[in-house]
């Protein structure tokens, strides 16, 4: 049930993303080309559509990754789970402040390393993005 409750809250959001994003990558000149050489439709929707599709996708990703911290600690709250978010409620209740900055440390850190995850993603799916 709490796994269905964090899934149902995201998995609108990224369907009309990538249906969104899709239709727009469609229309490209670069889409228009690889059709105009002959390849399949199926070659051209994944190879050169989807990879420029995912863009987006990833970075709503990278922003779920966040948010998902947040939503385990109502979550957990909720169903009565034990984990980090039940954790932090219970430390603020008693007011142990060295264990919720811990919590958020781990938290800031879980951010940072979910950015960066991002932005190697991006030079993998975006060839313009790599360094040179």
């Amino acid at each position: 049930m709490p796994w269905i409750t964090l899934a149902l809250v995201t998995a609108a959001t990224y369907a009309r993303l990538s249906r969104s994003s899709v239709l727009e990558t469609l229309g490209e000149d670069y889409v228009r080309t690889a059709r105009a050489k002959g390849l399949s439709e199926r070659r051209v929707v994944y190879r050169h559509a989807l990879r420029s599709a995912l863009t987006p996708i990833v970075t709503q990703f990278g922003i779920d990754l966040a948010g998902a911290l947040g939503g385990a600690i109502l979550t957990e709250t909720v169903f009565g789970l034990p984990g980090l978010g039940f954790n932090v409620i219970r430390a603020i209740d008693v007011q142990d402040l060295p264990t919720v900055q811990g919590i958020v440390l781990v938290a800031a850190a879980f951010i940072v390393v979910a950015n960066i995850i991002v932005d190697a993603l991006y030079a993998v799916l975006d060839p313009r993005v790599r360094p040179t």
